[in-house]
């Protein structure tokens, strides 16, 4: 090899080191963007939500669960489509009949997941406050619950 041949070799590969170098570096002075830490849980919501979504009761583990009748299962009238699935009408208070229970279950179902209070054929119908009910509609001292179980 003579000179010539040695110092073009040269001034290639330390042209394509350079180059490397300059590459890997303008790669990694790209825009960062911090990733969420482990423990920070916040999920930012999105902006635009045409339907507001109502989070009902958790289930609760079927080893928990009586398997017993009880006078809540007496009280049942029939289930109806939910947010999340089915949820089980039942007669919360007064006299109520399962006719009447099941008619003003199934208009007021689909209008659950807004989680405001609306009025159906006469009742007052919103969100529960009891304990395992998702949903209640009241007149006088008449009441249908809308559970999960």
């Amino acid at each position: 090899m003579n000179a010539t041949n040695l110092s073009r070799t040269t001034t290639l590969a330390a042209t394509a080191l350079i180059a490397g170098v300059l590459g890997f570096t303008l790669t990694a002075c790209g825009e960062q963007q911090q990733a969420p830490t482990a423990g920070s849980g916040v999920a930012t919501p999105p902006a635009d939500r045409s339907v507001p979504v109502v989070g009902g009761p958790s289930k609760a583990p079927a080893s928990s669960r009586s398997t017993s009748s009880t006078a809540a299962d007496a009280s049942e009238c029939g289930r109806v489509g939910g947010p999340d699935g089915a949820l089980h009408v039942r007669i919360a208070g007064g006299d109520v009949s399962c006719e009447t229970a099941m008619s003003i279950a199934k208009e007021y179902s689909p209008l659950i997941a807004t989680g405001k209070s609306q009025t159906v054929s006469g009742w007052d119908c919103g969100p529960s406050t009891a304990a395992g009910e998702l949903a209640r509609c009241s007149r006088d001292d008449q009441a249908v619950a809308f559970t999960v179980q």
